[in-house]
């Protein structure tokens, strides 16, 4: 029972993270609220590729993609490729939605090592729903009031 919830839950926030990504185009995915803050486009990468690293956490799976949004990594406004990132991300929640139905139900109380010290499997998991509704939330921002404030002569990730 509580593998088919997560499944569902997991869907569920996968649907509301992937909303303003989806939203990303050639003429938004570089706006930012201010100056310091990353771009819509570089909070998405930084998304998938968070995904990544918790899926080794959470389900023991070598990370498989270079990271270049994580890590105390900041956006120095380098054009991406959009198309890419978009299906980086689309990919990245694909892969968690596969391991967790891997997962059995009493897997989900079983202690694992994360950043944040020993928890529960299924914390880890709530934490990176959280993380995803968190940037989802910036991305929305960055599209609807934000502004492109990067040259166009740098060269694409």
């Amino acid at each position: 029972m509580t593998t088919q919830l997560l499944s569902q839950i997991w869907l569920a926030n996968q649907n509301a993270a992937q909303g303003p990504i989806r939203k990303l185009t050639p003429d938004n995915y570089r706006n930012r609220l201010t100056p310091e803050t990353a771009s819509a486009g570089f909070i998405a990468l930084h998304t998938a590729e968070v995904i990544h690293r918790f899926a080794s956490m959470l389900f023991g799976r070598d990370v498989t993609i270079t990271l270049q949004a994580v890590g105390g990594v900041s956006d120095e406004g380098k054009p991406l490729d959009l198309a890419a990132v978009q299906q980086l991300v689309t990919d990245s929640f694909e892969l968690i939605a596969d391991h967790i139905q891997q997962v059995s139900n009493e897997q989900w109380t079983e202690v694992i090592s994360s950043p944040f010290g020993e928890v529960p499997r299924m914390q880890l998991l709530v934490f990176l729903m959280h993380h995803n509704s968190y940037h989802a939330g910036q991305i929305a921002q960055a599209i609807k009031k934000g502004k492109a404030l990067q040259p166009d002569s740098v060269q694409p990730l």
